[in-house]
């Protein structure tokens, strides 16, 4: 094994971080201003009731919701309750370097995978990045509060920490590659305590670990041992706080989820998980990335949606793999030399392969967990990420493979004709799939928008003052955001658990008493926040005995929705 020659290319540093976060920012501010239905259900509200201490005076405005861990939600918030709000593309600028980070952490993994090399982006390396990226569960995200970008960034970076430990140990530095492997551990896990979707990727990141580490059944048990005291750490760090919150005041560190193991009597014993996108039987799942690589509704998110990454990515796998089991036959059963014996492959060549089927295992065990968990689109972020991979793996294991050997045999070895080859084969695949694709529109306002009650603003409702001691029932989800904007002396909100998450049980839990007796005992002013008078679920307010006065209901402006309103209550 010998070292080749250094790679052409820019080198990765604070000017090719930045251009990506430029990028992102164009996207985002071509995009829109963000006015998901999650920020509007939950993420604006539980940032605020973390802050302003709400948690001894409100009952679950957002529904099972508001017990997601609100750290993420926090730097968003704070933009819009400073200065900054009135600078709403200032504010999706900024948001959008989340975008811009993880576009960094793939290009850095992409080098590696192409050329053996994280410190060198090429044009081969960016377009194999650029592939997953512009994906439909990642590109449509810029600038938004989903917080799946967050998540992906931690997760990439685990997948890129335990691609460099396995550099570490090609050079016997066993104490870095130890340490990146903790990293790793510690990554994941810390996506896991800010976000309880990432749980579908550790399964992921073991895979991972065990093809990009060293041979071997102790070596390959403390990698996992690393991997998973990491884990635990990261999970503590990020996730440990809250989850002691949740665990001293309702009985279940994770709320009303996993609470057929917790039995908390404040929520429902039935496991509540949104299943609306899982596949219907075992050959829709079979052939699941087939049915949105062209425009589906309601099959993987509720937008309209094309996208064909994921076919292809998932096809240039099997065919890349089935390349790989080929040759490994083929030379086993002829006994014949590889036309490359590795000892004779340079150092970045090898590892370049390494990580090429680490990253393609993360891919494999990642879509398998998400397709078994949720199915949802933009959970599948990390994955949707790498996808370039196993396109540029197919591209090199067969189409470069031949193109090389026609070099060799008319005497062009050196030439960059490999490079181009395999450049040209992932521009054309890219081109193709962003014809094909309809990205999700997720709520997204201009700007400036007609209806804006205070003018040009990222997060504007108007302000109401409600007479002391004020009950605001938040009827129906996603009207949750405007309880910053509604202040009055000892105004308390409280929320109104819905059977849809967890069937009728969900009106026999402690917190749905808790709701339904300061309803009914609250002797002041009563008030209630709803979507629409003429369209409200009267069957959920009438269980917590509240009746709205629909001749006293007015709307509430704002920028995030036309459909709100606020309405006295009987």
């Amino acid at each position: 094994m010998h070292q080749s020659r250094p790679i052409s290319g820019v080198r990765m540093g604070w000017g090719v971080f930045l251009t990506s976060w430029a990028l992102a920012a164009v996207i985002a501010l071509a995009l829109g201003r963000d006015a998901n239905w999650d920020l509007r259900n939950y993420h604006y509200y539980n940032a605020y009731a973390l802050l302003e201490g709400r948690w001894n005076l409100d009952l679950a405005p957002a529904g099972s919701h508001t017990f997601l861990n609100p750290a993420l939600d926090l730097p968003f918030y704070m933009m819009t309750r400073s200065v900054l709000n009135h600078s709403p593309r200032l504010i999706a600028a900024l948001q959008a370097g989340y975008l811009g980070l993880l576009t960094f952490l793939v290009l850095l993994i992409t080098n590696i995978v192409c050329h053996g090399d994280p410190q060198r982006v090429t044009g081969t390396s960016a377009l194999v990045a650029a592939f997953g990226l512009t994906g439909a569960a990642t590109l449509p995200e810029a600038g938004t509060t989903f917080n799946d970008l967050q998540i992906a960034c931690l997760v990439v970076g685990a997948v890129l920490a335990l691609l460099l430990a396995a550099r570490a140990d090609d050079v016997l530095a066993t104490g870095r590659a130890a340490r990146l492997r903790l990293l790793s551990g510690v990554l994941g896990g810390a996506a896991i305590g800010l976000k309880l979707t990432a749980m579908i990727f550790p399964p992921a990141l073991m895979v991972t670990a065990m093809i990009a580490g060293p041979f071997g059944m102790r070596r390959q048990l403390r990698t996992l041992v690393l991997l998973g005291s990491g884990g635990a750490v990261g999970f503590l760090l990020t996730g440990g706080p809250w989850a002691w919150f949740l665990l001293e005041r309702f009985g279940n560190p994770f709320g009303p989820f996993l609470n057929e193991v917790f039995h908390s009597p404040w929520f429902p014993q039935e496991t509540i998980r949104d299943t609306r996108f899982l596949p219907s039987s075992a050959w829709q799942a079979l052939i699941y990335p087939l049915l949105w690589a062209r425009r589906s509704a309601w099959l993987v998110t509720e937008w309209p949606v094309a996208d064909p990454r994921l076919a292809v990515g998932l096809v240039a796998l099997l065919i890349a793999s089935a390349a790989g089991m080929w040759r490994c036959l083929a030379k086993s059963a002829y006994n014949a030399p590889d036309d490359q014996p590795q000892q004779h492959l340079p150092m970045e060549r090898l590892a370049a392969q390494r990580a090429s089927w680490a990253v393609m295992g993360f891919i494999v065990a990642g879509y398998v967990a998400w397709l078994a968990m949720f199915s949802i689109l933009r959970y599948a972020g990390p994955v949707e990420a790498l996808l370039g991979v196993p396109v540029w793996a197919m591209g090199r294991d067969l189409l470069l493979r031949r193109a090389q050997a026609l070099a060799v045999a008319y005497g062009l070895v050196g030439t960059k004709l490999f490079y181009r080859i395999g450049t040209g084969w992932v521009a054309i695949v890219l081109g193709a799939c962003a014809l094909a694709t309809l990205y999700p529109e997720w709520n997204r306002q201009p700007f400036h928008w007609v209806d804006e009650p205070q003018g040009a603003a990222a997060v504007a409702v108007t302000h109401v003052t409600l007479p002391p001691e004020a009950l605001v029932a938040m009827v129906g989800p996603a009207v949750s955001f405007t309880a910053p904007f509604i202040t009055g002396s000892g105004v308390r909100f409280i929320g109104a658990p819905h059977p849809g998450e967890a069937g009728p049980a969900a009106f026999r839990t402690a917190m749905a008493e808790a709701v339904r007796t300061t309803a009914q005992s609250h002797t002041g002013p009563a008030f209630a926040i709803v979507e629409d008078p003429d369209d409200y679920d009267r069957e959920v307010a009438a269980a917590y005995g509240i009746s709205l006065d629909l001749a006293s209901c007015v709307r509430l402006p704002n920028n995030l929705t036309t459909l709100v309103h606020l309405c006295r209550w009987r």
